[in-house]
């Protein structure tokens, strides 16, 4: 019996022995056979990739995502249709930017982390299911921000504010009146941007159907019938006066503005609070009549003093002095609680901005700290008056102790009442002027002379593609209002003054103060991942003539860059002894763009002059 029993023991040790060496075996030929592919059972998106090495899949990967950014993204609504380009290009570097970039890389290596059987245990498992399948999302940048607003001016019919129903007098009779409420509607981005990033993570490339949804106003016309009768006293209270006030003399009027009872009704607002009506003052309309009529009259900006060193020696002083401007916010609040409680003659909250005389200042400006260069060889005419124009907007500023510098607040705004010239964006298949061309050439400098005299970077983003104007790759800067912007702290203890020189092709900017002793340094940037543009793109437009063609400036390769840049402070300065921070920068292959005249050859290879009317100048055959 016991001879039996151990040999039942011995079968089943043998059997089980047999068993685990045939599946150890069957593993190692696997994992052999995978050495250096992708396992079974792998997809990014709808992209089978099993059993391709890295390099297979990621040419899979990268014809499958040039597809979709070649033909870009379409958005439908009935019959109307805009298809925005992954790559929003312009005839300046400045303006273009990527709208969507696939990230080839980080999807291929994702992907290999998540093949199976990574342990023998994980191999069983796929063994016993062996249709079990795992689908990784692809990699990818999606600027939503820049579609949406695109999509706002392209369907801007789709947006529509409610309103509430309302008082007003009628011009007739002079008797008090219920205007209807109306409802509205507005483009729902949740949806839009859910179904985009599906066909994305799938990787494809379907058309994208615009929704709405509904937008209601919270007060009806039978909500204001309720309390039509104190409505009424509203229009027998007399109106209001507003009134500006001399800030060193109280008593002294110097500017007023009489609201009559008939606009005063046109502020009324009704707000339902727990199912309670209570009147008030819109804030937001008595805010906007402030904008438009008081402000105009009474603000004044803070000037911050400015001088120009020429030669060692200080020139065209001109002094700081504090402004004023109406507290828009206070006053209309100020004006509503006043009103209500029943004063009728109401002094506006107007607030000081605090500027600097610069008579009693000590600035402590000896020498140059720092200077930041960079090269527009090859610049049309219209970028380099907006270079200018920008360097202007700089140049002359005082930096105080501590304070933070922002190239956005310091340009203000561009536009053509500033001085600018636009530049032709290509947006579908239209150009489209907009102005800020050549202002990043200001931003890669400003950024470069911040670092050369040690200051700490607070933002900086390189541009989306590697621009000649702005090498050594990696040291560039882009601005864009509102955003990016460049901005960085005057840590030292005085006063920083940036002048701007412009010498032929080149920019300057000069930062002078006091050295303290600090040491800057930056390493020389390290360039790698280069990625070859896809062939040029053509567009067809009705905007030129057959035959026609209107080009971006020429294909850029994609690549990866970055440097250090590390401070070393003076011993006993309150700062950390030594800063260090890497600056990384990556930039996508940048395929050209040109437009063409709808019924012409793409094949075409010859570039023709654009005849400029009313549009900006621009030169197709300049190289950038």
């Amino acid at each position: 019996m016991k001879t039996k029993k151990w040999v039942i023991i011995s079968l089943f040790v043998l059997v089980f022995f047999l068993l685990l060496s045939s599946l150890l075996f069957s593993y190692f030929d696997w994992k052999n056979n995978y050495f250096g592919h992708i396992y079974p059972g792998i997809k990014i998106g709808s992209l089978d990739i099993s059993g391709k090495t890295p390099a297979e899949a990621s040419d899979l990967l990268n014809t499958a995502s040039t597809a979709i950014t070649n033909n870009g993204l379409t958005f439908q609504y009935n019959n109307k249709k805009l298809t925005i380009d992954s790559t929003l290009s312009s005839f300046d570097s400045d303006l273009s930017y990527p709208a969507l970039v696939f990230n080839i890389q980080s999807s291929v290596e994702q992907a290999i982390i998540a093949s199976q059987p990574q342990t023998f245990l994980s191999y069983i498992y796929f063994k016993i299911k062996p249709k079990s399948k795992k689908t990784i999302k692809p990699v990818y940048t999606l600027d939503e921000q820049k579609i949406k607003t695109l999509l706002d001016s392209d369907f801007k019919e789709l947006n529509i504010s409610p309103s509430n129903a309302s008082f007003s007098v009628s011009s007739k009779t002079g008797s008090l009146q219920i205007s209807p409420e109306t409802q509205g509607k507005e483009i729902n981005y949740d949806l839009i941007f859910s179904e985009l990033h599906s066909n994305l993570d799938s990787l494809s490339n379907l058309p994208v159907d615009i929704k709405t949804r509904s937008k209601y106003p919270e007060v009806s016309a039978s909500d204001l019938k309720t309390i039509e009768n104190e409505a009424i006293k509203f229009t027998n209270s007399g109106g209001l006066k507003l009134v500006f006030n001399d800030s060193g003399n109280s008593s002294t009027t110097i500017k007023t503005w009489s609201i009559k009872s008939e606009k005063l009704l046109g502020w009324l607002s009704v707000i339902k609070k727990q199912k309670q009506l209570l009147i008030s003052l819109d804030q937001e309309k008595i805010k906007q009549y402030l904008s438009l009529n008081a402000s105009p009259e009474i603000d004044l900006e803070a000037v911050r003093p400015r001088f120009e060193i020429i030669n060692g020696k200080v020139v065209n002083w001109q002094t700081g002095a504090s402004g004023r401007q109406v507290d828009l916010e206070a006053s209309a609040l100020k004006i509503t609680e006043s009103f209500l409680s029943g004063q009728n003659e109401i002094s506006l909250v107007i607030k000081e901005i605090t500027g600097e005389s610069g008579d009693n200042i000590n600035f402590n400006i000896k020498e140059l700290i720092g200077t930041g260069q960079s090269n527009f060889s090859g610049s049309p005419a219209n970028r380099r008056k907006n270079i200018q124009v920008g360097a202007n907007a700089v140049h002359g500023i005082l930096l105080e102790p501590n304070e933070e510098f922002s190239l956005v607040k310091a340009l203000g705004d561009v536009s053509e009442k500033t001085g600018y010239l636009p530049e032709l964006v290509i947006k579908g298949n239209k150009t489209v002027p907009e102005y800020g061309g050549g202002l990043c050439q200001v931003a890669t400098t400003v950024f470069r002379a911040a670092l050369a005299t040690g200051l700490p970077i607070i933002e900086r983003r390189n541009h989306s593609y590697r621009v000649s104007y702005y090498e050594p790759a990696g040291t560039d800067a882009a601005v864009y209002l509102p955003q990016p912007d460049v901005r960085f702290v005057n840590d030292t203890s005085n006063y920083i003054l940036i002048q701007a020189r412009i010498v032929k092709n080149e920019i300057f900017f000069d930062f002078w103060g006091t050295k303290d002793g600090r040491i800057a340094t930056t390493t020389k940037p390290v360039v790698y991942n280069i990625v070859k543009p896809e062939p040029t793109k053509y567009v067809e437009t009705t905007d030129l003539p057959a035959g026609e063609k209107k080009c971006t400036e020429k294909a850029h390769n994609g690549a990866d860059a970055y440097f250090d840049y590390k401070v070393i402070y003076p011993e006993g300065a309150t700062s950390t002894p030594i800063t260090e921070k890497r600056f990384s920068s990556h930039y996508v292959p940048w395929q050209e763009v040109c437009l063409i005249g709808q019924g012409a050859s793409s094949s075409t290879s010859t570039l023709v002059t654009i005849k400029a009317s009313s549009t900006p100048s621009i030169s197709t055959s300049t190289t950038r």
